[in-house]
C-alpha cells in the first residue's frame, strides 16, 4: 500500500547505509541507490548527504522520514483493522505515556480483552506532547497521560493521583534531605525528557518553591525508565520518579526513596480522547479501568471521582 521507494528510503535512513539497507530488503545496492535517485528526483530535493560508506538525512530527508514513519504506522493499522473486521473483532488504540503506559494500561488492557474477546487493542508509548499529536489526528482512540494536555481540545476523565518521589542508590542521601542544598552544592540529577509529564512537575516543583534551577551541566537526561534506574543505581545522581516506576526496585533494596523537606510532589493521571467515531469504545474502557484501578499493583492512593478539571497539589 506504501510506495517500494518510500520504504526503501525509510530502511536506509534508519540504518545511514545503502548496502545494509539492501541486504534487509533482499535487494541489491544498486538497486537502492537507483530507488532513492528516483525518489529524490520526484521530490525534486536531495534526501541525503554521503560521508564515505554512511549516508545522513538532509532536513528534506528528516521530514520525509517523518511522514514516512507516521504512513507506515498508519498502513499496519490498517492491515490490523481489514484483517480484524474480517474475523468480527474490532481493533482499537490506547495510548500511554511512560509511566502510564509502562505500569498501568499494560494491565488494564489485558484484562479489557479477556472481558472483551472480540476487542483487539493496541498501546502505544510516548511523552505526552507525541500522545497529544496523535490524539489530534485520530491515530489513538483514548490515551493515560500524567503530563499537562490542551484542555481545549480534548475530554479529559481523572484516573487517580500519583506522587513523584527523590530516589538513589542505597546510602546515597539522607531519607529526607533539602533539595536546595542539593542543588547548590552541584549535585546531580538523573531526569527524564522535556516535553515528559514527570520532567514537567518537577520543573513547576522548582518554580513553586522558589528552588534555583539546576546548571544543565548537572543534568543527565534520560528517555527511557530503564536506563534511568541504571544510571541512578550507579550513584550517578539522584532522579524524581513515580513510585509506580520503581516498586520491584524499591522493595527489592536496589534503590531507595525519600522526600525533599521543601515538599511533596503529587499529579494527577488522566485519561484524554476525542469525539471520535470510536468514542462510544473510549467512554467503555475508560469505565472499565476505574473499576478495576485499585486492582493494579502499586496503586495505594486513588481520590475520588471529580467532575472538575484537576489540579496539581504541593502538599508540605
Amino acid at each position: 500500500m506504501i510506495d517500494k521507494k518510500l520504504k526503501i528510503f525509510h530502511t536506509a535512513a534508519t540504518l545511514n547505509n545503502f548496502t545494509e539497507a539492501a541486504a534487509v530488503l533482499g535487494m541489491t545496492q544498486p538497486n537502492v541507490t537507483r530507488q532513492i535517485f528516483l525518489l529524490e528526483q520526484e521530490l525534486e530535493t536531495p534526501l541525503f548527504e554521503r560521508d564515505g560508506r554512511r549516508v545522513y538525512p538532509t532536513p528534506a530527508g528528516i521530514a520525509l522520514l517523518k511522514e514516512t514513519e507516521r504512513l507506515l504506522a498508519d498502513a499496519e493499522h490498517l492491515r490490523k483493522t481489514v484483517r480484524c473486521a474480517a474475523e468480527g473483532i474490532r481493533h482499537y488504540r490506547i495510548g500511554g505515556t511512560l509511566t502510564a503506559g509502562g505500569f498501568l494500561l499494560p494491565d488494564c488492557i489485558a484484562a479489557y480483552m479477556e472481558s472483551h474477546p472480540y476487542c483487539s487493542l493496541e498501546l502505544h508509548v510516548g511523552n505526552t506532547r507525541e500522545i497529544e499529536e496523535l490524539l489530534n489526528t485520530h491515530r489513538l482512540d483514548a490515551a493515560l497521560v500524567e503530563g499537562p494536555f490542551d484542555r481545549n481540545r480534548f475530554f479529559a476523565e481523572p484516573f487517580l493521583e500519583d506522587e513523584l518521589v527523590p530516589v538513589f542508590s542505597p546510602g546515597f542521601c539522607e531519607t529526607r534531605f533539602p533539595l536546595q542544598h542539593y542543588l547548590e552544592t552541584g549535585n546531580r540529577l538523573v531526569l527524564r525528557e522535556a516535553g515528559s509529564g514527570t520532567r514537567y512537575y518537577f520543573d513547576r516543583f522548582l518554580e513553586e518553591n522558589k528552588l534555583p534551577r539546576p546548571h544543565s551541566d548537572s543534568i543527565v537526561e534520560v528517555n527511557s525508565f530503564d536506563a534511568l534506574k541504571r544510571f541512578v543505581r550507579r550513584g550517578l545522581g539522584i532522579s524524581v520518579i513515580s513510585t509506580l516506576a520503581v516498586m520491584d526496585e524499591l522493595a527489592s533494596g536496589l534503590l531507595d526513596a525519600g522526600r525533599f523537606t521543601e515538599g511533596r510532589i503529587f499529579r494527577q493521571m488522566n485519561f484524554i480522547y476525542t469525539a471520535t467515531e470510536n468514542l462510544k469504545f473510549a467512554e467503555d474502557f475508560i469505565a472499565f479501568c476505574r473499576r478495576r484501578k485499585n486492582r493494579l499493583p502499586g496503586i495505594s492512593r486513588t481520590p475520588e471521582r471529580q467532575k472538575t478539571r484537576p489540579v496539581n497539589r504541593m502538599n508540605p
